[in-house]
């Protein structure tokens, strides 16, 4: 869900929480490496062989649930968000932050706590507004304001004062953020933060025009007419949040790099079934749909096959509110009773791997010997039935039970389909009393009854917002706005403090922590990883150069283009 779900994808893109450590009071820490910005960042347009009609057609299985950048959290929102908006940087081709609506790469201080940022002064609004400083800092407190955006305020803790201003002890013009002049913008970081400059690229930290915002009101985002917009492409046809219906993205003539637009119409329609999204590709009626399963195997020698690894995370949720996932046995039994590989390769079979823990493949390296994060955090995740089985009957006895009714709930997607369809079988065979529920809903229905805690489990995909295994760890930060189990752990949230301030500076102490910091949930059953999601197209051959990235946003349509 950081937005990610779909990865919700979600995203649910997304998300950051509160890391209240504090750096070393001894002499200034080093400032951190600034990314560079190179020259061939983005895929280079052909300067002939362009087909004459520059419009395609995208089948999706999700709905587009938010276009108001507070409040996004899903993986197609984020996409959504990320070819319609820009912040002040975008990510190229290599997953690189580069300027966008700045100017130039940050201006760092050598604590590496002041950001000093010129901003792009061709950048306007589709309305024709000039975009300033102001708009940033009035999305910024606007997103992180009591009244709006609980799962997205996660994202700005990394700024001076807002834990504070998030809790009530300040006043929402204290974040530290200010604005020079109109075109430069000041961020103070809290703690020195290495990646912070990647996670200004995130959609919370896209700019919003508060004049337009506040005189639209509550219309403002509840569809395509009552927005405005500075990214690549403008929104068309879009209903509003949550409903099922298509949309459409058209080039934006006000857009400040619209030379290297090509694209001049992206109609995306919402399709449901596999099958159904198959026969329109087939035709030719669409250009790019997802597939999976048996799709994907029986696809994969076709010349329109498209294949990536995303970094995305498919795992099961305890509610921890209840008094039988309270138990860890109970869970643990439950945890044991899943064959990963047998999900990975057999049930789906679509180039997905079987989780290793939390953090997905190529997220994080260690900074010393450059070996992946996933690959050296050691074996906790097993297959046991018998062992399973024993400590399910212990978690009866303690908690004096008999008969169990669990619901769980995921989104609609074929994905989920299946592997939940999996679950509910493997419990009610397995687990004696055990009788299950599968819910499977839209994604807007499914987040409502998370945030609710209204499940005994809950099945969904998550992706990072940026390569850090922060990103998803902070999921289950007890105070995380995204943390839908309710998962509490002082020991988890200590050592994740402590990776991001008092080492936030010490690259190598800081992944060791952050290491530590995922063992200790696992070990504790916080959640339970099944697999790592990878992402299976069918793509029109002559459609090139859409960007596609292992973190959030993961489809970018700015260079696209369809050839001859």
């Amino acid at each position: 869900m950081k937005k990610s779900l779909l990865a919700l994808s979600i995203a649910i893109l997304l998300l950051l929480t509160a890391c209240t450590g504090t750096p070393a009071a001894s002499a200034p820490p080093a400032a951190p490496a600034q990314p560079s910005a190179p020259a061939d960042s983005e895929p280079s347009a052909p300067a002939s062989g362009l087909a004459e009609v520059q419009e395609i057609t995208i089948a999706l299985s999700q709905e587009l649930n938010s276009i108001d950048p507070a409040v996004a959290v899903d993986s197609n929102s984020s996409s959504a968000q990320n070819n319609i908006y820009e912040g002040l940087y975008r990510l190229d081709a290599q997953a690189r932050p580069i300027p966008a609506g700045a100017k130039e790469l940050p201006v760092i201080s050598e604590d590496g706590l002041t950001y000093t940022i010129k901003l792009n002064e061709n950048t306007q609004w589709s309305n024709g507004a000039k975009l300033t400083a102001d708009d940033y800092i009035y999305a910024w407190t606007r997103a992180i304001s009591a009244d709006n955006a609980a799962e997205n305020q996660q994202f700005f803790t990394y700024i001076a004062n807002a834990d504070e201003i998030i809790s009530g002890e300040k006043d929402i013009q204290e974040l530290g953020v200010r604005k020079i002049d109109d075109y430069t913008l000041e961020i103070v970081l809290r703690v020195p933060a290495t990646y912070f400059t990647s996670l200004l690229v995130s959609t919370p930290f896209f700019p919003l025009n508060g004049e337009y915002v506040e005189a639209q009101g509550t219309a403002f985002g509840s569809d395509s007419d009552h927005a405005i917009y500075n990214g690549p492409f403008v929104l068309t046809e879009f209903a509003g949040p949550g409903i099922g219906a298509d949309w459409t993205y058209v080039k934006n003539d006000t857009y400040w790099d619209k030379d290297n637009v090509i694209l001049e119409k992206i109609n995306i329609k919402v399709v449901k079934e596999t099958a159904t999204a198959l026969n329109l590709f087939t035709v030719g009626e669409v250009d790019q749909i997802g597939i999976a399963g048996e799709y994907a195997q029986n696809e994969i020698n076709n010349p329109a096959f498209v294949s990536a690894n995303a970094s995305t995370l498919a795992f099961l949720g305890y509610n921890h509110t209840s008094d039988l996932f309270k138990n860890k046995n109970a869970r643990e039994a439950i945890s044991l009773l899943i064959d990963r590989s047998a999900v990975a390769t057999s049930l789906l079979g679509d180039g997905s791997a079987v989780a290793t823990g939390i953090t997905p493949n190529n997220v994080q390296a260690n900074p010393t010997t450059g070996e992946d994060f996933a690959q050296t955090l050691g074996d906790y995740l097993f297959t046991d039935v018998a062992r399973a089985k024993e400590l399910w009957a212990q978690a009866r006895t303690e908690l004096g039970i008999t008969e169990v009714k669990l619901d769980i709930i995921s989104f609609d997607s074929d994905r989920m389909k299946t592997v939940g369809a999996y679950l509910q079988g493997l419990l009610e065979e397995n687990l004696e009393g055990v009788s299950v529920n599968l819910n499977i809903t839209p994604v807007s229905v499914f987040m409502e009854n998370a945030k609710k805690q209204d499940f005994s489990l809950y099945l969904v995909t998550w992706g990072p917002d940026f390569s850090d295994a922060t990103s998803l760890l902070e999921l289950f930060e007890s105070t995380s706005g995204n943390n839908w189990g309710v998962y509490s752990n002082p020991e988890f949230d200590a050592a994740l403090h402590t990776a991001n301030g008092e080492f936030a500076t010490d690259a190598v102490k800081r992944f060791d922590q952050l290491q530590e910091a995922e063992r200790i949930i696992l070990e504790d059953v916080g959640v339970s990883p099944i697999f790592f999601q990878s992402s299976a197209l069918l793509r029109n051959v002559k459609l090139k150069d859409i960007i596609y990235h292992t973190t959030y946003p993961i489809y970018d349509y700015k260079s696209a283009y369809l050839a001859d």
